[in-house]
């Protein structure tokens, strides 16, 4: 009798468990289909984006990061032989940033954020400060991708079909006239409201792992622009453009 119920429960477990992992660092076991795991509501707790160029000798670097408050950004270049870099300026400071993902194959994404950037205005000689407060959101649906041979897993990536998504910013600028004045210019609320069929506006996601409450998705892109100009004389010159960007991105469950 013993036996017989050890077994029941072995099998019952076995049933129970999806028969393999799908991305790189997912638990060894879980009760939980993988439908399951990304069902829910994630806040994006942080994430790390590198974008490089390279063309003609020149080159181009730029990354994004964001710590679950703000966004931080860095660039450099060498063009000519000579290099340079920097930070960027702006500080944007986010209060929401999270997705919606639903049993049903269909998804919510929300974004709000305010963006502070400053300068001197180039005719006038004034110190300005712009305030630009934006917000996003994106619907559609969602489903896993199947397996690619000799690349992908089956259920290792999810595609997002963005097929609504509406966007607002307005900026107040606030310019030092001097004397201890200043001027405070309140701009207009743009609003954008966009509509796409399935497939015109979609990522794709690498999922490298999905645990109960945590999640990593990954985005890798990139490729080789090759451009052949002919002279009237027959003469070919070719010349490569190297573009290769990753974008990590870290979620933990509400």
């Amino acid at each position: 009798m013993k036996k017989s119920i050890l077994m029941l429960a072995a099998g019952a477990l076995l049933l129970a468990t999806p028969s393999c992992k799908k991305g790189e660092n997912d638990p060894a076991l879980s009760l939980s289909s993988r439908k399951a795991r990304i069902s829910g509501e994630w806040n994006v707790a942080s994430y790390e984006s590198v974008s490089h160029s390279s063309g003609g000798g020149d080159s181009w670097h730029n990354t994004s990061s964001f710590n679950g408050t703000t966004i931080t950004g860095t660039w450099s270049q060498t063009v000519g032989g000579t290099t340079t870099s920097g930070n960027d300026p702006d500080i944007t400071t986010v209060s929401l940033f999270d997705f919606i993902i639903n049993k049903d194959g269909t998804y919510t994404m929300n974004r709000n954020w305010v963006t502070v950037s400053s300068g001197t205005d180039f005719w006038t000689g004034f110190d300005y400060t712009d305030t630009q407060t934006s917000t996003y959101t994106e619907s559609g649906s969602w489903s896993f991708v199947g397996k690619a041979k000799d690349e992908y897993k089956n259920k290792e990536r999810v595609v997002m079909n963005a097929t609504h998504t509406v966007s607002t910013s307005q900026t107040t600028t606030v310019t030092q006239i001097g004397g201890g004045l200043t001027d405070t210019s309140i701009g207009n609320t743009n609003t954008s409201d966009d509509t796409y069929e399935i497939g015109e506006n979609a990522a794709i996601f690498d999922i490298d792992m999905l645990k109960g409450k945590e999640m990593t998705l990954m985005v890798v892109s990139g490729g080789v622009d090759k451009y052949t100009t002919t002279t009237s004389g027959g003469t070919s010159t070719v010349s490569e453009t190297t573009d290769e960007s990753t974008m990590t991105i870290q979620l933990t469950a509400k």
